[in-house]
C-alpha cells in the first residue's frame, strides 16, 4: 500500500473537529416517564444492551465520521503496490535444446520455465515483449507484442527442438535488437556461464533463469553397427555421469521398431562402459535404447543406418583438369586413373569419362562428358532445361555452348541447345553431357560443380538409406523419381510431413529413425542428437547488469478510488435514512 498525494493529509482536521465537537455536546438524554413504577423496567432494558443503545443514539455520528475519514483517505490517492517487469523493452530468450528436458522433480526444466513465463506475462502492465527461441539459430516467435492472450498462447505453443543452442550467434542477434533502449533480457535455460553474455551492461539487465537442480544423467554416447557376413555387429558406449554404480538394460530395435536383442549392463560410476552385441539380424536401420533411472531420457536412445555405401569416384585422365578439380572439391577421395583401367573397376563406383563404349555396361554408374566415337559439330543457341530435377539448384540457362556431339540413341533428353540434345540419360540410368569443357564456358559458372554433385548423388544414391541428419537440419538430397510424391514417416509408421520440393529437405526435430515413402523401397534416414546435448551442466539463476534509475521502476499503481467512492455513496444513503427517520438532532 502507498500514498500518492500526501499533501492532502491536512484534511484530517475536518473529522477531528467533528470528534471534538462530539465531546462537548450534551451527554444525557431527556426521557419522560409517566410513572416511577416503570423506571426500574426502563433502566433494566438500558443496562441489558448498553452498546446497542449507544449505537442507536450515535448512529449518525459514526456514519458521518466514517464518511469523512474515507474522503480524507480518498484525497490522499492510495494505491496498492504490485510487481511488474522493469525496462522500456522486454526480451525473453528461450532455450529449446534437448537438455531442457532434464527433470527437476516432477517436471522438466522447459516446463518449469514455461510456468515462469506465464506468471511474468501477468506482470507486463501493457509493456510489449519479444520472445526468441534458441536452438541451432535464433528464431523470433513474437515481436513487440502487448496482447497478453497472444503472448500466453505463444508460450504454450513453444516446443523443444532438440538442436544444440548457439549462444555466440544469439548474443550477436540480441545486440542488434536491443539498440539503445533500456532492456530487460530474461534468458530461460538450463545452464549459462556469465562469460557468454556480452560485455555491454549499460542500460541492459540480464536475468538468467537457470536450472538449479543437480541432475543425475546416464548417457548413450555412441552407437554403431557393421555388417559381418549374414548378420550385424553392434557397439555401444554408455557414460555413467553419476557418482553411483548403476544397473541398466540395453535393447536393440530394427527398422520397424521391433526388438531384436536385449542385454543387462552394469555401469561403474563416472566411467564409460563399452558394450558389444553380435549376430544381430540385418536391417536397414537400427535403434539402441537404454533403460535406466535418471533425470534425462533424451540421450538414452540412438539410431543408425547400416553402412553400405562405399562408392568411389574415378575420373578419366583424358578429361579436362577442370572436371578433375570440380570432383575433388566435392569428394577429396576422388581419383584419376588411365582410360584403359576404367574397365577394370568393379562394384558401385562412379566412372567419369568420355568413353562411349562404357555406357553398355551396367555394373558401374557412368557420367559421360563428351564422346570419343563421334566428332563435335558447330552449334549455337539458347540452353533449355526439360527435366528440372538435376538443375533445380544449378540453373544452366546462362551458359554458352559452341559445339555439341551427336545424341546417344534411345536416351532421354534432359536439356537442349536450340532443340538439340545437350544432356541425356540412358535407359541404364547413365548421364551424358554432349560437349567438352573446351567447347563451353560452363566450367566457369557456379552451376557446374553443383551439377556434378547432383549427378553424383543421383548416380550413386543408395536405394535403402538417406543418411544421418541433425535435428531440423536443412540439406539438399537426391531423391528417386516418384509419381506419388514424398511422404515422411517415423519408425512407428506415424505420418510426419510431405516434401513439396524434391531436392530441399528439412529433417524432423525429434531424434530417431524415419523413412521416406516413394514408389519403390522406402528411404531410411536417422535424426541424431548432437553430442553436446548428452552432457548436463549444473546451472544457476543470477542477474547481470543494471538499468537506469528511470527504467528501474518496477511497481504499478492499482488505484482503489472506485471502491472508496462506492462505499462513501452507501454511507451517505445510510445517513440520509437515519436523518429521515429521527431528524438531524438524533
Amino acid at each position: 500500500m502507498g500514498i500518492s498525494n500526501l499533501a492532502y493529509i491536512w484534511t484530517a482536521i475536518i473529522p477531528l473537529l467533528v470528534l471534538i465537537y462530539y465531546f462537548f455536546r450534551k451527554k444525557y438524554v431527556i426521557q419522560d416517564v409517566s410513572s416511577t413504577l416503570f423506571w426500574r423496567e426502563v433502566m433494566k432494558e438500558t443496562k441489558v444492551s448498553p452498546y446497542i443503545q449507544h449505537l442507536q443514539r450515535n448512529a449518525l455520528f459514526y456514519l458521518q465520521m466514517l464518511t469523512l475519514l474515507l474522503m480524507v483517505f480518498a484525497l490522499l490517492q492510495p494505491y496498492i503496490k504490485s510487481k511488474t517487469i522493469a525496462g522500456e523493452q522486454i526480451i525473453w530468450v528461450v532455450d529449446t535444446s534437448a537438455t531442457m528436458l532434464a527433470k527437476e522433480g516432477n517436471q522438466s526444466a522447459f516446463e518449469k520455465h514455461r510456468q515462469e513465463m506465464l506468471a511474468l506475462s501477468k506482470q507486463l502492465d501493457g509493456k510489449s515483449v519479444t520472445i526468441i527461441a534458441i536452438d541451432a539459430e535464433p528464431k523470433i516467435i513474437l515481436r513487440d507484442e502487448q496482447n497478453t492472450t497472444i503472448i500466453q498462447k505463444a508460450i504454450k505453443d513453444l516446443q523443444v527442438t532438440y538442436s544444440h543452442e548457439d549462444w555466440p550467434n544469439t548474443m550477436d542477434f540480441l545486440q542488434s535488437i536491443i539498440g539503445k533502449k533500456s532492456t530487460a533480457v530474461y534468458v530461460f535455460t538450463d545452464s549459462m556461464d556469465h562469460k557468454q553474455l556480452p560485455k555491454r551492461t549499460e542500460n541492459v539487465k540480464w536475468i538468467i533463469q537457470g536450472a538449479d537442480s543437480k541432475f543425475q544423467n546416464i548417457s548413450l554416447q555412441r552407437f554403431g553397427v557393421i555388417q559381418t557376413g549374414n548378420s550385424m555387429q553392434a557397439i555401444a558406449q554408455i557414460d555413467n555421469q553419476t557418482k553411483k554404480d548403476q544397473q541398466a538394460t540395453l535393447k536393440i530395435y530394427d527398422a520397424n521398431n521391433k526388438e531384436i536383442s536385449k542385454k543387462m549392463v552394469h555401469l561403474n560410476s563416472n566411467q564409460i562402459t563399452k558394450i558389444k552385441l553380435d549376430n544381430l539380424k540385418i536391417t536397414a536401420a537400427v535403434t539402441a535404447k537404454l533403460f535406466v533411472n535418471d533425470d534425462y531420457a533424451a540421450d538414452q536412445s540412438m539410431s543408425t543406418v547400416l553402412a553400405t555405401d562405399n562408392t568411389q569416384i574415378y575420373v578419366d585422365q583424358s578429361l579436362h583438369q577442370l572436371v578433375v578439380k570440380a570432383f575433388q572439391s566435392i569428394d577429396p577421395s576422388a581419383s584419376t586413373i588411365p582410360t584403359e583401367q576404367l574397365k577394370m573397376i568393379e562394384g558401385h563406383n562412379l566412372l567419369v569419362t568420355n568413353q562411349t563404349s562404357l555406357l553398355k555396361q551396367s555394373q558401374n554408374p557412368i557420367l559421360l562428358i563428351g564422346r570419343d566415337d563421334k566428332k563435335a559439330f558447330q552449334f549455337e543457341g539458347a540452353v533449355k532445361v526439360i527435366e528440372n530435377e538435376l538443375f533445380s539448384y544449378a540453373p544452366i540457362d546462362d551458359i554458352y555452348v559452341e559445339k555439341l556431339y551427336p545424341e546417344v540413341r534411345d536416351a532421354k533428353t534432359l536439356a537442349t541447345v536450340d532443340d538439340k540434345p545437350f544432356i541425356q540419360q540412358t535407359k541404364n540410368g547413365h548421364l551424358v553431357v554432349l560437349t567438352d569443357m573446351q567447347m563451353t564456358d560452363w566450367a566457369l559458372h557456379p552451376s557446374f560443380p553443383l551439377f556434378l554433385w547432383n549427378a553424383k548423388e543421383k548416380l550413386t544414391a543408395v536405394e535403402s538409406q538417406l543418411g544421418t541428419f541433425k535435428p531440423e537440419e536443412k540439406r539438399i538430397v537426391a531423391l528417386p523419381e516418384s509419381n506419388k510424391g514424398y511422404d515422411v514417416y517415423s519408425a512407428n509408421n506415424e505420418y510426419i510431413n510431405s516434401l513439396t520440393d524434391g531436392g530441399s529437405f528439412v529433417a524432423p526435430a525429434k531424434p530417431g529413425v524415419y523413412y521416406i515413402k516413394t514408389d519403390g523401397e522406402p528411404l531410411y534416414f536417422v535424426v541424431a542428437l548432437e553430442q553436446q546435448e548428452k552432457t548436463l551442466s549444473e546451472g544457476s539463476s543470477y542477474q547481470f547488469g543494471e538499468l537506469t534509475a528511470k527504467a528501474t521502476t518496477n511497481k504499478i499503481d492499482s488505484t482503489i478510488m472506485t471502491i472508496l467512492i462506492m462505499i462513501m455513496i452507501v454511507l451517505l444513503v445510510a445517513e440520509w435514512e437515519v436523518q429521515r427517520r429521527h431528524g438531524f438532532t438524533y
